[in-house]
């Protein structure tokens, strides 16, 4: 078997090129370990060797059980975000079309699981920052958009979250939703949760939502702009949008590979001066970038005027 973690194994490739790929080899290996470890369901010899990799680098998790600092869900949702970026990057390698559709049920699932653990941030971040929404959002009768609910982990969270929260998720993918519907009947919430194949460009709904979500590097340009201001519409009068979007504003490595991520998905890539002029042009106000952890991806909110 051929390696590549030394300059002899390839000749003629540049040493520095041969010293990045080996680097990368042992992060994607890592990542492995991790999402297999946090999962707790891999053949037991296999699993002992990752996890005595994972020790090396200084993490320590026994096989699905809660790592340091987290419960059983958090330990889902690691292992969640650790499979995601993997199965995507597969695709990309592939050399095929790129986009939501042709990723595998595996892929589309971790990706959903990963963001799921967003309701809880949203709660404990961002909520108290929210004026009255933390009252609006517990009273009955409140309601929620998902735009690109995918499999909609995110809006069973967020059911789960707030126990009066009515969510409706909305996507384009037939497959996704497929998921989405199974993934509603077996949680403790599907008489909350609701899915429909839609496209948020042409989006209408004359109830209201006192709490929006849109993913800007899941939706494309034209669909966004349009979209963005369809949702703003549909809110209720007091009610918030918030917009997830890449971050931009690190090291060029850290743009170029934010930006990668970004149009792979089909998505919009957006800084925070886009991302708060979007949501002006919309009508909203109090629109602000809110501070999220390092490893997030950044989030603008902006108000519908009472």
């Amino acid at each position: 078997m051929t390696t590549l973690h030394s300059p002899n194994s390839l000749p003629g490739l540049a040493p520095d090129l041969l010293a990045a790929i080996g680097a990368w080899d042992q992060a994607a290996w890592n990542l492995a370990a991790l999402a297999l470890v946090a999962a707790g369901d891999g053949p037991p010899e296999i699993t002992a060797a990752a996890q005595q990799l994972l020790g090396a680098c200084g993490i320590t998790a026994a096989p699905g059980q809660p790592v340091p600092g987290g419960d059983a869900m958090t330990t889902r949702h690691i292992a969640s975000q650790a499979a995601a970026p993997l199965q995507q990057a597969v695709a990309l390698a592939s050399g095929r079309v790129i986009n939501w559709g042709a990723q595998s049920d595996e892929a589309l699932l971790a990706q959903g699981q990963a963001s799921a653990y967003g309701a809880r941030a949203f709660a404990e971040l961002l909520l108290p920052t929210m004026g009255d929404l933390a009252g609006r959002v517990a009273a009955p009768g409140a309601r929620m958009l998902d735009v690109g609910t995918g499999v909609a982990a995110m809006a069973v969270a967020f059911a789960q979250v707030f126990p009066q929260l009515q969510v409706v998720g909305i996507d384009v993918l037939d497959r996704a939703l497929d998921l989405a519907r199974r993934n509603i009947a077996a949680s403790d919430v599907a008489s909350r949760v609701t899915v429909r194949k839609q496209d948020v460009s042409g989006f209408s709904d004359d109830a209201g939502f006192d709490l929006a979500y849109l993913p800007a590097p899941f939706v494309s340009g034209p669909a966004l702009h349009a979209g963005l201001h369809r949702v703003a519409a549909a809110l209720r009068p007091g009610g918030w949008l918030f917009v997830v979007h890449g971050k931009f504003g690190g090291t060029p490595a850290e743009d170029a590979l934010t930006r990668l991520k970004t149009l792979v998905y089909g998505g919009t890539p957006l800084d925070d001066a886009a991302a708060c002029d979007l949501l002006r042009s919309a009508g909203l106000t109090s629109v602000r970038t809110a501070p999220t952890p390092s490893a997030a991806p950044a989030i603008t909110i902006g108000q519908k005027p009472a």
